[in-house]
């Protein structure tokens, strides 16, 4: 009995290998059989979310360890700055496009700003 089980399942993995085989001949043969004419195609946009590393490649802002002096000589001056606060001192600059923080004179972190 066992011997027999053992045979049918060897034929019916067979079988299913065949039906596949032959599934996956007929839709290429399809594929490759019918021409695809230019004035059908159509095009679409894919949006994709930007990875980290992408963001930082277009970040706008100034990098980390740039003085005081040197920002507002790129940048111009800020809209705004906001009050000193804590130990060590922390400032931020904000800009229409990015905040800036500064640890006493130089940059440690630069924040894009939505509108």
């Amino acid at each position: 009995m066992v011997g027999i089980m053992k045979s049918l399942t060897q034929i019916t993995h067979s079988c299913l290998g065949l039906i596949l085989l032959i599934g996956c001949s007929l839709t290429y043969a399809e594929n490759n059989a019918t021409p695809v004419k230019q004035n059908d195609a159509q095009v679409s946009e894919v949006l994709m979310p930007l990875s980290g590393q992408e963001i930082k490649k277009h970040m706008v802002g100034p990098k980390r360890g740039t003085s005081m002096k040197q920002v507002e000589a790129k940048f111009g001056k800020a809209i705004k700055i906001h009050p000193t606060k804590g130990k060590p001192p922390i400032t931020r600059w904000d800009y229409p496009e990015f905040s800036v923080y500064f640890e006493s004179n130089s940059v440690i972190h630069t924040v894009s700003r939505s509108n």
